[in-house]
């Protein structure tokens, strides 16, 4: 027995369905600073994709969901995340120098591409320095001056600790232009593979 079924006239209709994007959100782990000092801002929600502007920052790739800014004068700045074409704000205020003779670490940041050496130098303290962080394996890890070369883009900690005192350096480290790579091309000799 064979039987037949045959259906007619059916529609599904449309299905859609609504991307909703949470919206991006911006803090700062010290809203007060003294001047040359790190704030660390940390971005939340849009697509995960950031973008980081702000007063006298020239950076042109400054993104990833944590970036660190520093500013030599007094006042109140405005740091802004974009993502997902929203955007959101987080103030900064920055107060007077630090204290004569306190252990400081410099610059209290710096962007690099990445590939690029971070430098930097401790004043202060006893005049005894160890720096430490969790990125890098150090293995000369003494001296007033440091360099450091990451192997991943984001945002790192470089720590310097003297009589018991510690100071961090903070250092964005950026995707930098990629440069297209080329296959050189075989010489043309006329023959292939087994042919006389």
């Amino acid at each position: 027995m064979i039987t037949a079924l045959a259906v007619t006239g059916m529609s599904l209709g449309t299905l859609g369905f609504a991307q909703t994007v949470t919206p991006v959100a911006c803090s700062v782990n010290q809203s007060s600073v003294g001047a040359n000092q790190a704030a660390t801002f940390t971005a939340t929600g849009g697509n995960g994709t950031y973008t980081w502007s702000g007063p006298s920052l020239s950076i042109t790739n400054a993104s990833g969901s944590q970036f660190a800014v520093s500013y030599p004068n007094a006042g109140v700045y405005t740091i802004t995340v974009a993502s997902a074409g929203q955007t959101a704000s987080c103030n900064m205020t920055v107060t007077g120098t630090a204290t004569s003779g306190s252990l400081m670490c410099s610059p209290a940041t710096q962007s690099v591409t990445l590939g690029q050496t971070a430098s930097v130098s401790a004043t202060g303290g006893s005049g005894a320095y160890v720096w430490t962080s969790p990125d890098v394996t150090i293995s000369n890890a003494n001296g007033s001056g440091f360099s450091v070369n990451y192997a991943s883009t984001g945002l790192k900690t470089l720590t310097v600790t003297s009589a018991g005192v510690a100071a961090t350096c903070e250092i964005n480290v950026l995707a930098g232009a990629v440069t297209p790579v080329t296959t050189p091309g075989l010489p043309n000799t006329g023959g292939g593979y087994g042919q006389q």
